[in-house]
């Protein structure tokens, strides 16, 4: 059972595949791509400049249970669709396949600049960013599909803040092209003490792109089965975890609370480590596909949101519509047929 899942042993003999994780210089997304790297997978990790992707593949090198040559990177800004772009044509340049894909990388912040004058930021890092991404790696994903022992999978991470930190009666605006540039359109000023002045961030908005991150996995599970590709999508909390970016905006309480009582990055990994690799979840599939998993590897029922069928598909659609709107401004190619 899901349960009784343990990382150290759980984890199979990766070699052979390779694996892309998004954010993977620090936090969780380092330990994701060093317990993988050492089950002997090819690992591609992505951080938004060089300087700290040598630093990382370094202190990866370093490590040894880990072959070098099994430890690669990609530079890629979430915020950027072109650094996306970028770093896809780089991959493919490089790999005929990707065998699992990790979207890691998050952002929490409580700017509201907008990004590229068209994009909330948490939208943009959290969902927009991703959707451009697993677009774009979709076809090395389906090429993997080929394989004798095809397991193809896309994590992605979520929080359950999408469940814990959103009012009752909040309304989602996923029907709406604004819900990328304005996903809190009404904005009371108890949300505004709560969730800046209580964690340091723009809570409400971050949950809210946390949301927005089930609905993709969930749709884009449903259009991938609709063609019969067996590729698992699952949604991922990986738990209250210990890490630089947590200690770097949010209060003194938050801080030394963080401090005595979070997980460690190892432990945050092991929820979407199970989701990537645990053969019980391909043996399973049905149980798990489109699915959205709390620590270690539980389902559980995610925001109501993600039943309503207006909200996914307008989600999908005016994402589909705006990133193509920047696409092509930036004249770059259109989002790939899914």
């Amino acid at each position: 059972m899901a349960k009784e899942w343990d990382l150290s042993t759980g984890m199979r003999n990766l070699c052979g595949k390779v694996i892309v994780v998004t954010g993977g210089s620090s936090g969780i997304g380092f330990a994701i791509v060093t317990l993988l790297a050492r089950r002997g997978a090819k690992v591609y990790f992505t951080t938004r400049s060089e300087s700290k992707a040598r630093k990382t593949q370094e202190a990866l090198a370093g490590d040894p249970e880990i072959d070098p040559k099994n430890v690669n990177w990609l530079v890629m800004d979430l915020f950027d669709l072109k650094s996306i772009s970028v770093a896809t044509d780089e991959l493919k340049s490089r790999e005929s396949k990707v065998d699992i894909l990790i979207n890691n990388a998050a952002a929490s912040t409580s700017s509201i600049e907008l990004v590229a004058g068209r994009f909330e930021q948490h939208m943009a890092a959290n969902h927009i960013g991703p959707f451009l991404f697993v677009n774009r790696v979709l076809p090395l994903l389906k090429n993997a599909l080929k394989a004798k022992d095809a397991d193809v999978r896309i994590i992605n991470l979520g929080s359950i803040a999408h469940l814990s930190m959103l009012p009752r009666n909040f309304e989602f605006q996923f029907t709406s092209p604004t819900c990328l540039s304005n996903p809190v359109p009404s904005y009371p000023w108890q949300w505004r003490f709560f969730g800046r002045f209580m964690f340091g961030f723009d809570m409400i908005r971050y949950a809210v792109s946390k949301a927005a991150v089930v609905l993709f996995t969930k749709e884009l599970q449903r259009r991938l089965e609709n063609q019969g590709l067996p590729i698992l999508c699952i949604v991922v909390h990986p738990g209250a975890v210990l890490t630089e970016g947590v200690l770097a905006i949010n209060n003194a309480f938050i801080r030394a609370l963080a401090r005595r009582t979070f997980l460690t990055a190892e432990q945050g990994a092991a929820t979407p480590l199970f989701a990537a690799t645990a053969s019980e979840v391909r043996r399973n599939a049905e149980l798990y596909q489109g699915k959205f998993l709390v620590p270690v590897g539980k389902v559980k029922t995610a925001n109501a949101v993600a039943e309503d069928d207006r909200q996914v598909k307008g989600l999908w659609q005016n994402t589909t519509v705006e990133v193509n709107k920047q696409l092509a401004a930036q004249k770059l190619p259109a989002l790939e047929a899914w």
